[in-house]
């Protein structure tokens, strides 16, 4: 996993919209989308959509990586 994905990953602590996401990364909109793609498929984030929003959050693998279990 690269630097900016485990980012990603460690700041999906707080769920995020992909914006939000995006500006706490300090990434672009499609990069952030990107990142959050592939971090779900790798079963590490949900994702749910609201609307026009998308919510990022960590599922309970992807809480484990991040303590190191």
């Amino acid at each position: 996993m690269g630097r900016t994905r485990a980012q990603v990953l460690a700041l999906l602590r707080s769920p995020a919209t992909t914006t939000a996401l995006a500006e706490r990364a300090g990434v672009s909109l499609a990069a952030a989308s990107q990142h959050a793609g592939v971090l779900r498929g790798a079963g590490l984030v949900d994702t749910v959509r609201t609307g026009s929003a998308v919510l990022h959050s960590l599922t309970p693998l992807g809480w484990s990586l991040l303590a190191g279990v």
